[in-house]
């Protein structure tokens, strides 16, 4: 019997955004997007991405407080 073939993986912040902003672009549908997303919460307590994707070239969301939006809206994922 072959040994199973393992992968390890350890992410820092950066790397865990890049990866959800890239799953959220792939969802998106769009051939160009901007981006912007915050870890917010404590792990195993309240952990939670808040993040905002534009269609095109919109520069300006950039300037949106994620930190307001996660005061305003609540979960919306799809797990």
């Amino acid at each position: 019997m072959m040994a199973n073939k393992r992968k390890y993986f350890k992410y820092n912040e950066q790397d865990i955004l890049k990866i959800l902003s890239e799953y959220l672009h792939t969802n998106a549908n769009s051939e160009t997007i901007n981006s912007q997303a915050i870890l917010l919460g404590e792990t195993a307590k309240d952990l939670r991405l808040v993040a905002v994707v534009g269609d095109g070239e919109d520069e300006e969301l950039f300037e949106t407080d994620l930190e307001e939006i996660d005061k305003k809206i609540d979960f919306n994922g799809s797990h």
